[in-house]
């Protein structure tokens, strides 16, 4: 496909650097906890701002191919913002559905920079991150906070970066912990790093999808591994790269050679070898069979029910209990929309990603980032031709 270079207004570049600010702020930064929702508030009026001074200059309009996806986004906005079920309650957060929504309105060549800009503070969070984490484990002491957790245990905020309590392993002598950047855990940290390697074709080639790369590694977290396996299986299966099968099967025996088996146990063999129920607890279970009987399997029970019941759960029940099946299906009409007549490496790893999301952390999907990211993947971008100021 051809690249047209097109030239970007300063509007549109402070439009793409409000919408990548956006995206980092939907995932609850901790270093800005106390006033990220002050922080939400102020950039999502700046978003809506220029989108509106765009619409009368006559440059955001919906384009008739996106018109079944934002007619979707808009039911799924009002199926979760409206509170007609019995746990229902408004939630601020219920906004990011409707400003994806309006995403759908602006040019393409716009959210390419968004998600641009994005990938390159992903990219400057690994970078102090890894040097916080090199500083800890030499021993060096850093100005830092502690911030309670409402679930327990604490974060130690070094300003830059922060460390989740109950994350720290030894290697080779010196002290280090699972890298979370600066959010609340290291599964979070890898979705979005695994958001960027999904979007660029060939970053691993260059020294920022490295370092991205093996900041994902250090999260240790096993939704990120399965989520770099999906990218792997493109690879190999889809592109028929069959040389990165030794390439695997080397990394794996050398990971098994130098890292302590304490570790691959607690922090990977642990997590693949338990099953859902394994990791969630008996009450919750209970209460999951117990909605099948009584409660409103089409629609769900409501956004809260959940906290308000006293209970946690990241995976796909957590989903159902709240919005019921009928929001499963209109996530999957919403996603068929979005990849309908894409490529078929696109559609694997949207869809792939998708699943293991919505099996393993399904309280993002509806996050503000993760509807972006998707967006983006399905422009099919590669890192090694398009610039941020280009467009296919």
């Amino acid at each position: 496909m051809q690249i047209i270079s097109q030239n970007i207004t300063l509007d549109e570049k402070i439009l793409s650097i409000i919408i990548a600010i956006l995206s980092i702020l939907s995932c609850s930064p901790v270093i800005f906890s106390g006033f990220n929702t002050t922080l939400i508030i102020a950039f999502s009026g700046l978003y809506l701002l220029f989108l509106g001074k765009f619409f009368f200059e006559g440059k955001a309009f919906l384009r008739t191919r996106y018109l079944n996806i934002f007619v979707i986004s808009l039911i799924l906005f009002l199926y979760i913002a409206i509170p007609f079920r019995r746990y229902d309650r408004f939630s601020p957060s219920v906004i990011w559905f409707f400003l994806f929504a309006t995403l759908l309105l602006v040019n393409k060549v716009i959210i390419i920079r968004a998600f641009y800009y994005f990938s390159n503070i992903i990219f400057i969070i690994c970078i102090l991150a890894l040097i916080v984490l090199m500083l800890n484990a030499i021993g060096v002491s850093l100005p830092n906070k502690i911030i309670p957790r409402e679930i327990g245990g604490y974060f130690t905020s070094y300003y830059l970066s922060v460390k989740l309590s109950g994350q720290d392993y030894s290697f080779l002598g010196l002290n280090f912990y699972r890298l979370n950047g600066i959010f609340a855990e290291p599964g979070h940290f890898g979705l979005l790093l695994s958001m960027v390697l999904f979007v660029y074709g060939g970053i691993i080639k260059t020294l920022k999808g490295k370092i991205i790369l093996f900041t994902c590694l250090l999260t240790f977290s096993f939704g990120c591994y399965v989520l770099l396996f999906g990218l792997l299986l493109k690879y190999i299966v889809l592109e028929r790269k069959i040389y990165l099968i030794f390439l695997i099967f080397s990394v794996i025996a050398l990971v098994l050679i130098v890292v302590p088996k304490e570790i691959i146990e607690r922090f990977f063999l642990d997590k693949a070898d338990g099953t859902l129920e394994d990791r969630t607890s008996d009450y919750f279970i209970s209460f999951y069979n117990t909605y099948f009987d009584k409660g409103d399997i089409l629609f769900g029970n409501g956004r809260d029910i959940l906290e308000i019941n006293y209970l946690r759960n990241s995976d796909y029940r957590g989903f159902v209990i709240r919005y019921g099946y009928c929001g499963v299906l209109l996530y999957l009409f919403w996603l068929i929309s979005l990849y309908w007549k894409k490529s078929i490496s696109i559609q694997f790893l949207g869809i792939f990603y998708f699943i293991v999301v919505f099996l393993h952390r399904s309280w993002f999907i509806d996050y503000f980032i993760f509807l972006f990211f998707l967006l983006t993947l399905s422009y099919n971008i590669n890192y090694k031709t398009t610039k941020p100021h280009e467009k296919k």
